[in-house]
C-alpha cells in the first residue's frame, strides 16, 4: 500500500509542478506583451531574463527534491 500512495504522491507532484510552471510562464508572457508594447526593447530583454530565470528556478527546485543516485 505504501508503494501504490508514494507513485501517487509522485504523479500528482508532476502535474502540480508543471501546472504551476505553466502559470507562472503565462503570467510572464501576457505581463510582458503589455509591456512591450508600452516599453519596447528594454521590456523584451527584462522578459526574456525572467522566462530564463523562471526555468533555472523550477529545475534547481525539481533538483533538490529527487534524492541522490
Amino acid at each position: 500500500m505504501n508503494i501504490l500512495r508514494a507513485a501517487a504522491r509522485r504523479v500528482l507532484g508532476l502535474f502540480v509542478g508543471d501546472w504551476l510552471q505553466s502559470v507562472i510562464v503565462l503570467a510572464i508572457i501576457a505581463a510582458g506583451y503589455f509591456a512591450v508594447s508600452r516599453y519596447g526593447m528594454p521590456a523584451l530583454v527584462l522578459m526574456v531574463l525572467l522566462l530564463a530565470g523562471q526555468l533555472v528556478w523550477f529545475a534547481q527546485a525539481e533538483g533538490r527534491k529527487r534524492p541522490r543516485t
